[in-house]
């Protein structure tokens, strides 16, 4: 049996036009991101029906994973720093999934 993992889905919303400006930095802090200890899984997908909109898989080998994550410098410089004020809005919704989980 796995053992339990974080699953965070997160959904970015560019300000409208802002899409191709969010795509180097989110393909750096992926980068980043997979070498991080607690990080299982990291990718994100862009709409193919709205460019500004984006979403984010991660995976983390604990709650606590994605709290050391948003501490990580590449989050503070990529997110905070670039990301995030290109955006209208994010969604970050984050569950426990347990080792039995199909």
């Amino acid at each position: 049996m796995a053992s339990a993992y974080l699953q965070v889905i997160a959904h970015y919303f560019a300000k409208p036009g802002n899409g191709d400006a969010i795509v180097k930095p989110l393909t750096e802090r992926a980068a980043a991101t997979r070498a991080e200890p607690k990080n299982l899984y990291y990718e994100f997908f862009r709409s193919p029906v709205d460019a500004d909109h984006f979403v984010i898989l991660e995976q983390y080998s604990d709650a606590d994973g994605l709290a050391v994550h948003r501490e990580t410098p590449h989050f503070q410089r990529l997110g905070f720093g670039t990301i995030i004020p290109l955006l209208d809005r994010r969604e970050v919704t984050s569950h426990m999934v347990s080792g039995d989980a199909a």
